[in-house]
């Protein structure tokens, strides 16, 4: 079993920002020329260049994970939320912490009918995965919150619970319908399908 790549705690889903990497990349198809043109250039408008190494970094490494079709519509489809679900594919196909804890917790509720998803429950998977995962266990303290944190920002954002933690039906945007088939699925653990998905 592999280690838990943990780094996501560097930024939260940053959609317009992705978008941007997406379409610098389709123009140059190099990633090294985009993370040079995020350093140098400052393509991302970020002012610090310790901020402009951090959150590159992290959005190259997920957007890699998608096709240059994926890149395509992200890049260039005007709809927010299938922008949104294209980086929420990223993630998930990059973090298996977060696609664990989607798959085991989120989805379990969902299915179960409860309608929220309270800290105990992230705090007992985390408990759980530490078994399996040392460098859980090996987290700083003051890291634990933080790591938290930001999956659940991360999900509000995809738009999975809301601010008071409750759980929401989620349909697929158009614009993403082509890229979810049954690999990704599991990555949306609130999913519906609406009656004119078909």
């Amino acid at each position: 079993m592999g280690r838990y790549l943990l780094s996501f705690t560097a930024c939260p889903m940053r959609r317009p920002e992705s978008v941007i990497l997406a379409r610098a990349y389709l123009d140059c198809g190099s990633w090294d020329e985009v993370r040079r043109q995020c350093l140098e250039d400052d393509i991302l408008m970020l002012r610090f260049e310790s901020s402009r190494k951090r959150i590159s970094s992290e959005l190259i490494k997920r957007l890699k994970t998608l096709s240059d079709v994926e890149l395509a519509s992200l890049a260039h489809n005007d709809e927010t939320a299938a922008q949104t679900a294209l980086c929420w594919i990223a993630i998930s196909r990059t973090y298996e912490f977060i696609r664990d804890f989607v798959e085991q917790v989120v989805a379990t509720r969902w299915e179960q009918g409860k309608g929220n998803l309270p800290i105990g429950a992230y705090e007992a998977f985390y408990e759980e995965a530490s078994a399996t995962h040392p460098e859980l266990e090996k987290l700083a303290e003051a890291t634990r919150p933080r790591l938290r944190n930001q999956l659940f920002q991360m999900l509000r954002e995809a738009g999975f619970i809301d601010q008071e933690f409750n759980l929401h039906a989620y349909v697929l945007p158009i614009g993403a319908r082509d890229f979810v088939g049954s690999e990704e699925e599991p990555y949306f653990p609130t999913l519906v399908r609406s009656s004119s998905a078909s």
